[in-house]
């Protein structure tokens, strides 16, 4: 941990796990790989199309450039919206949560 410049900072995440844990242990967490494609899709790409597609359509009508500019700025910020309530209602899904994978030994510092 201490190549990645993590050492004394620490945060509370929540995570789920079948292991006998307290607050303050260091663990290995995963993310499902399906779960992490997705949002990754959702955060990065949605935003981003949503933009091309609202000034592509504006451009179709032959409106003028600040228009085009505004739809597509326009078409980012719903996108973003719809970005933050989908994450807002996925904050509690236990599908969507990091799993703890294992528990670290006592001194040990997690790199091999």
């Amino acid at each position: 941990m201490e190549r990645l410049d993590v050492r004394e900072r620490s945060g509370l995440i929540r995570a789920v796990s079948t292991l006998q844990l307290q607050v303050g242990d260091a663990v290995v967490l995963g993310i499902e790989e399906r779960v992490l494609l997705r949002g990754a899709l959702l955060v990065y790409l949605f935003p981003l199309l949503m933009l091309l597609v609202a000034a592509s359509v504006v451009a179709q009508w032959s409106a003028s450039e600040p228009w085009i500019i505004a739809a597509g700025l326009g078409g980012f910020v719903i996108a973003w919206g719809i970005v933050r309530l989908r994450s807002q209602r996925a904050a509690n899904d236990p599908s969507l949560q990091p799993v703890v994978l294992r528990a670290m030994l006592a001194g040990s510092s997690g790199m091999q």
